[in-house]
């Protein structure tokens, strides 16, 4: 979604074909992300006009608001991708929630010293063993992350300080001591994973594309939402995107 007259859908296309995409509009097997269109519309061209800014800004709003996966097929939140990947895998939303603002704030870009990616934060090796190809695509990555922690809890009888304990440090260690390793990380995030379970995880309201969506399917569902918003500054600024983007 590249393009700023923003240059032209054409060339957004680029980006949508060349690599996962960041908008956060999904279906299960649908991911492209308006993120990236976000961060191309973010950059200032020499031609863009004054105002584009704080057009970019009413665009990414708009997008992630529940107009999106109430109104767009194709669309779903954050949540719902957890509340998926909780049935599917029979891990508890609020554990997937409480592990992921642990592990990334919530962030599908997060790489960490070691290398672990993603909202997950899932390790290269641990990936292959899984299928788990795009680590970066939120979809697949919250899905992965939770195949991984079913498999700690099945391990370790549905203790769920062992199954963290082993998602961190691995399993070896947790059999190795018994039970939670003497690691002052280790525990660390034990135990901020239980708080955080008792709380309830902040999880942003954050809408996911699929990273496979056509060109002609990002499209019409950005039409569809123009239509959908109610008029007012967004609806204003978010048509006067649209139209330098070549979307109207």
């Amino acid at each position: 979604m590249k393009s700023i007259r923003y240059r032209k859908l054409i060339d957004i296309s680029e980006v949508i074909e060349g690599k996962s995409m960041k908008i956060s509009v999904v279906s299960p097997g649908a991911s492209v992300i308006y993120e990236d269109v976000m961060q191309a519309l973010s950059k200032k061209e020499s031609t863009a006009k004054a105002g584009s800014s704080s057009a970019s800004k009413a665009f990414q709003k708009a997008l992630n608001t529940k107009t999106v996966s109430e109104k767009i097929p194709s669309a779903t939140s954050y949540k719902d991708i957890f509340i998926e990947a909780s049935k599917k895998y029979g891990v508890s939303y609020d554990l997937l929630t409480a592990m992921a603002q642990q592990e990334s704030g919530f962030n599908p870009d997060a790489v960490s010293r070691s290398g672990a990616m993603g909202i997950m934060q899932i390790m290269p090796e641990t990936a292959k063993g899984l299928g788990l190809e795009h680590p970066f695509d939120a979809y697949e990555n919250i899905m992965a992350g939770a195949n991984y922690i079913s498999q700690k809890l099945k391990e370790f009888g549905g203790n769920v300080d062992n199954a963290l304990a082993a998602y961190n440090a691995g399993s070896s260690a947790v059999k190795e001591y018994g039970g939670v390793p003497p690691y002052g990380e280790t525990q660390s995030y034990v135990k901020n994973i239980k708080a955080i379970m008792k709380r309830g995880a902040d999880v942003p309201y954050t809408n996911y594309i699929s990273r496979t969506a056509s060109k002609e399917q990002l499209e019409a569902d950005l039409k569809t939402l123009l239509r959908e918003i109610p008029e007012g500054e967004e609806y204003t600024l978010l048509k006067q995107t649209l139209a330098e983007m070549n979307y109207l």
